[in-house]
Order: structure tokens, then sequence, then C-alpha cells
């Protein structure tokens, strides 16, 4: 346990905590008193030791909560949907007494990996995950390709070969119960995976030192947005502006471009007149270049909340580029948000914003009703809409036919979908009906993609 205490406060010194040699020796006379196996008592010994000032207490408890496997751990939202249906489906029909009447299903499902994810208790399920993490030696993890490897490393620890081997038992049984566990097991066997990555995320955040800070801003722009903390919000703030000022800089013009045209010989001979006619001055004829218009229209839910909060962030931090933004948030309804931003900081306008129109269930339907009425007669040729979000919309009705007008009047409709492209199409998701009225559609997970995405509206709207 020494080992692991000295990893944690080498990763509490990679977090800017000043901590002595003489420090590390009273932590270690502390715990051998204490003892570890009550974990409130470790981390108040622990940060009576450590942690000296109010802002190293709070990077102390951050960092605790991450490296001894305390964060919760989000559980897929699609996963849990697709159980939900089946088990809809299925309502009429107890599941467990089934299993209790079958004795080859329930000879099936002994192994104790399987009864945990048969029970579906969440708490089981990160406890199992921060003791396969801590089994798990992650000292060496520094850069985010090794996520993948990392990953598989606490699945292994978790013997995952447990639910294929309960599957491949099922398979063979000639039931419909033994069907319906099977879909179970494939999604929560899917769910165990997006856990695995988080915990390895998490960590990555933990370790990835700056021996400089390139290396932690790289590990923030590929991580999945959604499994960032609000305690990352400060250092991603700052981040976003660095990287709209790279933007603004490599496309940086006037919004009202004069190009050389055709020489305008009839202007030319008439300004030179007073010279014999000698063309000592050309004037060419002048084609004037209106403002883009950018809408951003986001699903503010709390599925998707954080990636609307960077791309506002990005669109915003480019006001020099892009200096007409409109705004609009929705879950349920739409309203428009532009003048809090344009009055608030960014953090204030997005927590007053999502606050307003975060509530409810997604109704995408809706939502492109209301945003039709407020603005759809400013859209025009020289408008790009930007819509981000997943396009789930609780079996309601998709209005295609607004967002097709939407799509006709604008010069470009881009859709940035915060799921994987396999995810797309599943359940209650629209997405295969609105491409079709988008000129562009792609999936948004991370900082990185954002970048490349905006890099790409840019030269668009040039």
């Amino acid at each position: 346990m020494q080992t692991k205490l000295v990893s944690f406060i080498g990763a509490l010194r990679k977090h800017d905590v000043r901590i002595s040699t003489s420090e590390t020796l009273d932590a270690m006379r502390v715990m051998a008193l204490v003892g570890y196996s009550e974990r409130d008592t470790v981390k108040m010994a622990l940060a009576s030791t450590l942690a000296k000032t109010k802002e190293e207490k709070a990077l102390f408890d951050d960092c605790f909560e991450l490296f001894y496997g305390g964060e919760r751990l989000k559980i897929n939202q699609t996963s849990q949907d697709n159980d939900k249906a089946n088990n809809q489906e299925n309502s009429d029909v107890d599941l467990q007494q089934q299993i209790a009447d079958n004795p080859l299903v329930k000879a099936a499902l002994d192994s104790p990996l399987v009864q945990m994810l048969m029970e579906n208790d969440p708490a089981k399920l990160t406890a199992a995950m921060a003791k396969a993490a801590s089994e798990v030696s992650m000292e060496k993890l520094r850069y985010f390709t090794q996520t993948g490897q990392y990953s598989r490393k606490l699945l292994e620890q978790l013997d995952t070969r447990q639910i294929d081997d309960s599957i491949e038992q099922l398979q063979g049984i000639q039931d419909s119960t033994a069907d319906f566990v099977i879909d179970i097991l494939q999604n929560r066997k899917q769910q165990l995976r997006e856990i695995a990555k988080q915990q390895v995320e998490e960590h990555l955040l933990l370790t990835a030192n700056a021996e400089g800070r390139q290396l932690q801003e790289d590990v923030l722009r590929s991580a999945k947005l959604s499994s960032l903390e609000r305690k990352h919000f400060d250092q991603l703030q700052e981040l976003v502006r660095k990287l709209a000022k790279k933007l603004a800089s490599r496309h940086s013009q006037r919004m009202h471009v004069e190009k050389r045209g055709k020489l305008d010989v009839a202007k030319t001979l008439r300004k030179n007149v007073h010279l014999d006619g000698i063309m000592f001055e050309t004037y060419w004829k002048k084609k004037r270049k209106d403002q883009p218009k950018v809408i951003a229209l986001c699903d503010v839910s709390n599925s998707v909340a954080a990636y609307a909060k960077f791309l506002l962030l990005f669109l915003y931090s480019l006001s020099d580029v892009i200096p007409k933004v409109r705004s609009f948030c929705f879950s349920n309804r739409t309203g428009e948000v532009t003048d809090l931003f344009n009055k608030y900081e960014a953090a204030q306008a997005m927590e007053m914003s999502f606050k307003q129109w975060g509530q409810g269930s997604s109704d995408y339907g809706q939502s492109l009703v209301d945003f039709a009425d407020i603005c759809l007669e400013q859209i025009d040729n020289n408008t790009t809409v930007i819509i981000l979000g997943d396009a789930r919309n609780n079996h309601g009705d998709a209005r295609l036919d607004v967002l097709q007008k939407v799509y006709n009047r604008a010069k470009t409709v881009i859709w940035l979908n915060p799921e994987r492209r396999s995810q797309w199409n599943t359940g209650d998701s629209e997405m295969h009906r609105y491409q079709s009225a988008s000129h562009f559609s792609t999936e948004c997970q991370s900082l990185q993609q954002l970048e490349r995405i905006v890099d790409k509206l840019l030269t668009l709207i040039r």
C-alpha cells in the first residue's frame, strides 16, 4: 500500500500540490497508524497531512476521488435505454421467476460478474471497476493512445470471459427467456466497456502531468467531453480560447472583402481625364461580400449539455472572424439566448441559458417548430446553421418538414452529433431522417473533433 501512496503523492505534485519529503514520511506514519480499511478515514488523514491551503485542499479532493476510484462512473445511457425498452416489451413477465424456473438458464448465469450485471446495480458495478483499477498498474499511462490498451486490461481484470461463456451457453438453449437474457448481457457488456474507458480517461486526466502543459492539453482535447467534470471547465475555457485564437489567426480576414475583378474601363478613363487619358490610376470593379451569419441551435438537455457548452464557447471566442452569431437552446422548447452572451461572460450566460431551456425531455419536433417561428425568415443563402444534438426524440414527431425548410433557405446546415456514428438510428434516434436535411453531419465527442469542425466551418463561410 505504501507504493500506491507514493504514486498518489506523485500525482498530487503533478497537480501543483507542494509536498516535501518530510511530509511524505509524515503521511506514511499516519497511514501506519490509521490503516487503509476505511476510505473516509484515509481521505481525512491524508488531507490533514498533505494539503495546506484552501486551493490545495480542493486539488487534493479532486485527485483523491480520481485516484482511489471515488468518482461516479457514468453509465451509458443508450444501453440503459435499450434495457428499458426490452423490459417494457416484457413488462408482463417476471424475468427473475422465469430464470429460477429454468435450470439451464440459471446455470448459464452462475458466475459472479454475470450475476452482478443481471442485478444492474450501479454502485456494485462502480465498486468492482474501482477495485479492478486498483489492481491494474496505471503508473505508465501517459498518452491518450494508451487508453484502449488499459481499458482492455481493466476488462481482463474483471474477467469478462464470464460474460462470453454465459452468452455461449445461452445460445445453445432454445428458449425465449434465454434469448431475452442474451440481449441484456450484450447491452450490459457494452456498458461495461464504456465504464472501463471512462475509468481510464479519468486516470489519464490525473496522471497526465506537464512535464509540460502541452501533454495535459492534448489529453483534454482528446477526451470525451461528457467525461470531463466541472472542475476542468476553467482549464478548458482557456484551452478553447487558445484554439480559437489559433483558428482566428489562420482565417483572419475583413468580413467585407473587396476582390479585384475586371478593370472598370469607363471609371478609369473618367478619373484620368486630367492626365490626358494616361491611365496612371486604374480602377477595378469591386465585388462585395456580406458578413456571413452563423446560427447555433443546441440541445441543452442533460445528455448533451457538455457538448453544447463548448460549441458555444468556441463560437463566441471567434467574434473577430464570425461577428454575427445567433444562439438558440432547447430541450423540449426553443429560445434565443444571443442577448445573454452579449451581456454576460460566457460561463454565466451558459448557466442562465441551460437553466432556462434545459429542463424536460428532448422534443426535437417542437423545438424545430419554435426555432422556425423565431428566425426562419432571417435565414438566407449567407447563413450557416449548426445544430448540435443526439437527435433522440423520445419517439415524438420529428417534424422533418421544418428542418427541410431551414435546409432550403440556408447556405449550409451542419449537424453535430455527440454520439458515436454506430449508435445513430438506434432506439428513438431520428438521425437517419435529419441527415437527409443536412448538408453535413458528423460525430463530435471531443474538443479535438470540435476544433477540426470549426476550422472547416471557417473555410466554408469565407
